[in-house]
């Protein structure tokens, strides 16, 4: 008799912890999706872009120094990784966004005017 109203209450524990537990867990997922998209717009704002949508994907395209910088889920990934998450017809729509940041991209010429 002792042993199985401990077995119910450890099952009505159990319950009522899942109840309160499970709401919690796509909070976690929905928060890191918040704080990757922040982190991306960020960057894009820190290097004078605007963070870009493609078949509900968002990513960032920027030009530094080092060359063009992708940026997918709040981090820097290959080109080849972009594409590849981008989806269908995600070739053009990078390489549309890399023409449109190779416009603004500084000029890498040096000259030196003697007065």
């Amino acid at each position: 008799m002792n042993a199985s109203i401990a077995l119910m209450g450890l099952l009505l524990l159990g319950l009522l912890g899942l109840v309160l537990y499970a709401p919690k867990v796509g909070e976690h997922k929905r928060d890191a999706k918040v704080r990757a998209l922040a982190k991306m717009s960020r960057h894009a704002r820190r290097h004078n872009t605007v963070v870009r949508y493609h078949n509900g994907v968002p990513f960032v395209v920027t030009h530094q120094r080092r060359g063009l910088v992708y940026m997918l889920e709040g981090r820097n990934v290959s080109r080849e990784r972009l594409v590849r998450a981008l989806g269908h017809g995600g070739e053009a729509v990078v390489s549309k966004v890399e023409q449109e940041e190779a416009m603004t991209a500084p000029n890498p010429t040096h000259l030196t005017l003697l007065s």
